[in-house]
């Protein structure tokens, strides 16, 4: 009876939860492909970055505006658990709270950052945080998607260029690499790659547990007698 109870056992745990960071330049459609990620699934969670720069023109509700007076005293009082100051008197964080609750959780949340805010995430939670670098097809067509915003005059426009090329220093960093070239097929690849993420040993605990009090020890035979 024991036996055939043990055999009817559901071998399939909940995956621990992911961060999968869409990181590369400014202008390449990380928040665009996020927001759609977020849309094909709701269960993909968000969290919201804190920034002190000023709302471009149209809706950004993925962001919380705030003076930098205000940012900086969260900085003091410990609440992002990355905070960078890539331009200007630009700052943008990531509040802790939310991401230790989706943790806790078991849901996976998706970031679009710049790969410094990638890299400072990953530092706090490196085993849950999923990498993945999304590029232009081109150097050329970076440039013109960033330029084709029009959000940023001249000054900022050459800086965030200038920035855009340090990036690439940091590819190796990431776990995948995607050209965002044909959007529908680039959402397809990340919504593929987080699939396969959730399907690692590492996040699904106590499967190996359930599969070792089921398994016969054996030796593996490396060469065979002749």
């Amino acid at each position: 009876m024991a036996m055939a109870s043990e055999e009817n056992e559901y071998l399939g745990v909940r995956p621990s939860g992911i961060l999968m960071v869409l990181s590369g330049p400014s202008g390449i459609g990380k928040t665009s492909l996020a927001k759609s990620m977020r849309e094909a699934d709701p269960t993909l969670g968000y969290t919201y970055s804190v920034t002190t720069r000023e709302p471009r023109k149209g809706t950004e509700e993925h962001y919380d505006f705030v003076s930098r007076e205000k940012f900086l005293k969260m900085v003091d009082d410990g609440e992002f658990i990355q905070w960078i100051h890539p331009s200007f008197d630009e700052y943008y964080g990531t509040l802790r709270a939310p991401v230790d609750e989706a943790l806790t959780q078991g849901r996976d949340l998706v970031f679009d950052y710049v790969p410094e805010g990638y890299l400072n995430l990953r530092r706090y939670y490196p085993h849950n945080t999923v990498g993945v670098f999304v590029m232009a097809p081109t150097v050329a067509e970076m440039k013109r998607r960033l330029a084709g915003r029009g959000t940023e005059e001249d000054a900022e426009l050459t800086q965030r260029q200038e920035m855009a090329m340090r990036d690439f220093e940091f590819v190796g960093e990431h776990d995948y690499h995607v050209l965002n070239d044909d959007f529908d097929e680039t959402l397809a690849t990340l919504q593929a790659i987080r699939r396969a993420e959730k399907a690692r040993l590492s996040r699904q605990p106590g499967v190996l547990e359930a599969y070792r009090r089921r398994a016969k020890p054996t030796l593996l035979r490396y060469y065979e007698s002749a």
